[in-house]
């Protein structure tokens, strides 16, 4: 890390207001911090590890207060790496200079999945990174981490109740004929020896294997009850109060019954329209490309986490207003998100289950595995033909989830538009969807740009140099404020000025709706109208808990706040005595309340 992504780190953390999944901060001023072993665990278990600041003061907006000593502060790190966990870690240190204070970066490298979890001497617990916490991992958790030491064969074992009578004819038939077809080995082979021989089933004219049952079985969950998809629509503005979800379903059956199930499904919860290209001619688009959709539920079924301790965790699928969500048990094995989509880069946690997907065909008369590494590259293409940005990618270890934003299907007019740009320079689909909203009136800072569209920090500068490149922005105030507006010579006639944006506007968070407090001695304008934003937040927070005890969701939902934004505020209102967690920390079901005179004042 170099001084200038130090300064886009701080001014993601000051914009949120806390710190974020992949960056603790800790104050260090006035000597080294005794409670930072938990996060060097979470850190070295969590996909990617994680960053480590010292020297900026959390309550005071991220300042730069410098750390005590920067050599000691090196050493203390390195010792509590070293003997404070098991297995001894070994971080990168170094130090930098950031508004006139010395501040002390450290990055914590991910374990290697052999080794893994790393855990915390003292306490023999283990941790992993959420948002902006660590939290404890779970016994089922930390045997998953277990299990992932050596290639995973759950998908090979047995199923000691079932026989042979369990598997469906005619996914069985259709199977055992796609087989021969495609192997000319195979095709030398009887039926039952085809079956034994990709794994069907254990031994000759024994009991079908779990990849046997979840791939050709009449019905798997009779064995294996949460192997589903359990599939929700958010629920919209025009919904009753309370609404949880809407055409909520659980899809089950073997594997390619599931997989047509929630295809279907998924084409009946969203839009059609018509997308109008450069030709000029208009064409029915789905809102997400089938395909796309489709390879994402295909690898969602076949590389879920099978070990015993998954067995209760069913995928899920859901469809916001700007999203649709996938998430399955078990995170990347073998490779990391960085590597998804490379061209002949594969690795598959259920090899068996795999190779039988390979020959076996739903509905549709498409293999459930159209060719192995080609899923991830099929989905890129495809939601790149319709003009969408690519998917986001989130391994948490135990846990994997793609989310596939729906900036797609630019209006015929904006197309119309963007043809007559001209621009210097083509654009790319992102650049063209972020010339349309500030056709709107968006004006992009490299963060929210990062926020609405998955990328670093020095793709998003390129972007946006390349569209004032191209004539079609351009860039107002300072580094460490920049905006990039829309180009005031494609303005229409008779539009207003743009106005200019202090330089300090990027980091200005964009939920303030009130003044600013009064500064503090000493305190800039950009701290000052922050400490108001979360004034602001807490404040309207504990309007909502007026009505009663309410979830982190409810919450967020109420105030339209990021869930690191809520937290923040909620936290101010924990110090001030003034709000209780009711429930675990990390809990889905736990709940924040207002505390009335004479209650307690402790979680």
């Amino acid at each position: 890390m170099d001084t200038a992504e130090l300064a886009t780190v701080i001014a993601d953390l000051r914009s949120e207001g806390s710190d974020i999944a992949e960056v603790e901060v800790k104050l260090a001023a006035g000597g080294f911090p005794q409670t930072l072993a938990p996060t060097l665990s979470a850190f070295a278990n969590t996909p990617g590890g994680g960053t480590l600041l010292f020297g900026l003061d959390e309550s005071d907006n991220f300042a730069s207060v410098g750390v005590y000593d920067v050599a000691a502060c090196k050493a203390a790190l390195a010792n509590l790496a070293r003997t404070g966990m098991e297995p001894a870690l070994v971080p990168r240190s170094w130090s930098l200079e950031f508004e006139g204070k010395d501040i002390v970066v450290a990055q914590i490298d991910e374990l290697s999945t052999s080794v893994k979890p790393c855990r915390v001497k003292g306490t023999g617990k283990a941790y992993l990174r959420s948002y902006d916490g660590d939290y404890e991992l779970s016994l089922l958790e930390e045997q998953a981490f277990i299990a992932n030491r050596d290639t995973p064969r759950f998908d090979q074992e047995p199923v000691a109740a079932a026989t042979i009578a369990d598997l469906d004819p005619s996914l069985v038939s259709d199977y055992l004929e796609t087989c021969k077809s495609s192997s000319a080995a195979l095709a030398r082979f009887q039926d039952s020896e085809i079956l034994f021989r990709t794994g069907v089933v254990a031994e000759r004219e024994g009991a079908p294997t779990m990849a046997g049952v979840l791939a050709l079985g009449l019905y798997p969950q009779h064995y294996y009850p949460n192997l589903v998809i359990q599939a929700s629509v958010a629920p919209g503005p025009n919904d009753p109060p309370g609404t949880r979800a809407v055409d909520s379903k659980k899809f089950d059956g073997p594997i390619p019954l599931m997989l047509d199930q929630a295809l279907r499904w998924v084409q009946r919860n969203t839009r059609s329209r018509v997308r109008f290209g450069r030709d000029g001619h208009g064409r029915d688009e789905p809102e997400y490309p089938i395909e796309a959709v489709r390879e994402l539920l295909s690898n969602a079924l076949i590389h879920r986490d099978l070990g015993p301790y998954a067995m209760g965790e069913a995928i899920t699928l859901k469809l916001e207003s700007g999203q649709l969500i996938l998430s399955n048990p078990g995170g990347l094995w073998g490779l990391t998100v960085d590597r998804l989509g490379k061209t002949g880069v594969t690795s598959a946690r259920n090899g068996f289950l795999t190779r039988i997907c390979q020959n076996v065909r739903y509905a549709r008369d498409q293999r459930v595995i159209e060719a192995l590494a080609s899923g991830i590259p099929t989905v890129l293409r495809s939601l790149q033909e319709a003009g969408m940005v690519p998917p986001r990618f989130h391994d948490q270890g135990v846990r994997f989830t793609v989310r596939v934003p729906n900036h797609t299907l630019l209006a015929s007019e904006d197309l119309e538009w963007l043809a007559s740009l001209r621009p210097a320079v083509p654009l790319s689909d992102i650049q063209r969807h972020a010339a349309v909203a500030m056709r709107q009136g968006v004006k992009w800072s490299n963060k929210t740009l990062r926020d609405a569209f998955p990328m670093d920090s020095l793709d998003a500068r390129t972007v946006l140099a390349g569209l004032v490149d191209a004539g079609v922005a351009e860039a107002v105030g300072e580094r460490g404020g920049r905006v990039y507006q829309l180009s005031e010579n494609l303005l229409p006639e008779g539009a207003p000025e743009q106005q200019r944006l202090p330089i300090e506007s990027e980091e200005v968070p964009s939920e303030l709706s009130e003044p600013p407090v009064p500064a503090v001695e000493g305190e800039t304008p950009l701290a000052s109208r922050a400490r108001g934003a979360r004034r602001v937040n807490a404040e309207n927070i504990a309007k909502i808990l007026v009505s009663g005890p309410a979830s982190m969701a409810t919450i967020q939902k109420a105030t339209n706040l990021s869930e690191r934004q809520a937290l923040y505020a909620l936290h101010l209102l924990k110090d001030q005595g003034r709000v209780v967690l009711q429930g675990g920390q990390g809990d889905r079901n736990s709940k924040w309340a207002l505390i009335h005179d004479g209650e307690s004042r402790t979680d």
